[in-house]
């Protein structure tokens, strides 16, 4: 019931949103205006081994209003969800809400929004001020993984050159999913011991020490494009500690702060764009292994790298390949990641049918473990409205950041409307 009245609450707040938008919608080009846009999605997917149970039931509505004035605009986005799955993702949910201005060579961006950095993808090397939503692990669009934070950004630049600040007051970590139901939960699923997940105490308080807060340099120069970058920040991937009591093993949150100094680069060369980025991590946390649990924990500083090549090929082919790697200085075995982490990202893409039918394939490979998860995908639009799609989301390996989903390949099916 309250999941519902959450809904209803979203409905009507979309409704009171759109009011407006009816009222002005035929207003002239040179004057202020509401414009709106959005999306109305149902996705479905069930396990493709026994039991074959369904992985995930949802249909979801995202609106998107904004208002245009004087160099200035307003945008709001928001979800109306409903999970037959996941009851407590029914609702309402405000998304980006924020105001940004634009002058001759400055400007600056107020509120709830979407922060991104770097030149990777699907990869996270200096893209470390949104954190992820990983309630369904990388099983969703990747735009709808990454979540928004409430920021202010300010902008300096001309034609060149762009220096964009930003802090960041109240914190945003990682969403995880810890209900043992969940197929993707990142609990131990076989222990000797009741798991008991408690994040009592674990967010970063409110207070002014606490604001992460950084800025990137980009340039757009004749034949490349680079930037270099630095925040002061939280990992928004918490350290994951146990303690156990007696019968109970109690899996805590932690969150520390870390550092970066890092840029990146991006060139095209004919049919091909090469792309680079890096980040010196500072005083970085890790989980440690269970039996080193009462271990204190300690940052560790490391290097994360990437190098990228995409290909435009002929007949409407792109192929996109990455390879990245992280390595921790001083590494003590204790920690669980390995010193030297490696993950491999392979897409395929091509159009077929007049461009209306796009089969896809995009492969993580974790180097170090042999595991891997790789989603296909078949997009094909009905009209400029409408797209149909269906796909087959593959996990393999015993260890690592796959292993743990091995049984959890899927079949999916989702249709979606855009406005």
């Amino acid at each position: 019931m309250k999941a519902f009245n959450r809904l209803s609450a979203g409905l009507c707040l979309s409704v009171f949103l759109f009011c407006p938008v009816h009222g002005v919608w035929g207003q002239g080009a040179g004057e202020s205006s509401w414009q709106l846009k959005g999306l109305v999605d149902t996705y479905h997917a069930f396990r493709s081994e026994k039991p074959n149970d369904w992985m995930s039931s949802r249909t979801r509505l995202r609106g998107e209003v904004g208002k245009n004035f004087a160099g200035s605009s307003l945008f709001v986005s928001f979800n109306a969800t409903y999970n037959a799955l996941l009851k407590e993702r029914t609702g309402f949910e405000l998304r980006e809400a924020y105001l940004d201005h634009r002058q001759e060579h400055w400007g600056f961006r107020l509120g709830r929004q979407l922060v991104i950095w770097g030149a990777a993808d699907g990869v996270r090397i200096t893209d470390l001020v949104s954190p992820m939503d990983m309630t369904e692990f990388l099983a969703q669009d990747y735009d709808d993984i990454r979540m928004p934070v409430n920021a202010l950004r300010f902008f300096v630049f001309n034609d060149k050159i762009k220096l964009e600040l930003l802090a960041v007051p109240t914190f945003e970590g990682y969403k995880l999913p810890t209900d043992a139901a969940n197929p993707w939960s990142v609990l131990p699923k076989e222990t000797p011991r009741s798991l008991v997940w408690d994040a009592e105490g674990s967010r970063p308080e409110l207070r002014l020490s606490n604001v992460e807060y950084g800025g990137r340099l980009s340039f757009a120069l004749p034949g490349v494009d680079f930037s270099l970058a630095a925040l002061h920040t939280w990992n928004k991937m918490p350290v994951i500690e146990y303690k156990p009591s007696g019968s109970q093993l109690t899996v805590s949150p932690r969150y520390y702060r870390m550092g970066f100094v890092g840029g990146d680069v991006s060139k095209p060369l004919g049919q091909f764009v090469l792309r680079g980025e890096a980040a010196f991590n500072l005083g970085k946390h890790f989980s440690y292994i269970q039996q080193a649990a009462s271990t204190p924990q300690k940052g560790f500083n490391t290097i994360n790298w990437l190098v990228g090549a995409d290909w435009y090929a002929p007949h409407e082919w792109t192929v996109m390949a990455q390879f990245s790697s992280e390595s921790i200085f001083k590494y003590e075995s204790y920690v669980a990641q390995p010193r030297h982490n490696s993950l491999l990202t392979l897409c395929v893409s091509k159009k077929l049918l007049d461009s209306n039918l796009q089969l896809s394939d995009f492969t993580y490979f974790d180097l170090n473990h042999k595991g891997w998860f790789s989603r296909f995908t078949a997009d094909y639009a009905l009209n400029d409205h409408i797209h149909l799609l269906a796909g087959y989301d593959w996990f393999g390996g015993s260890e690592g950041m796959f292993g743990p989903y091995k049984h959890n390949s899927e079949v999916w099916a989702k249709a979606k409307y855009c406005f």
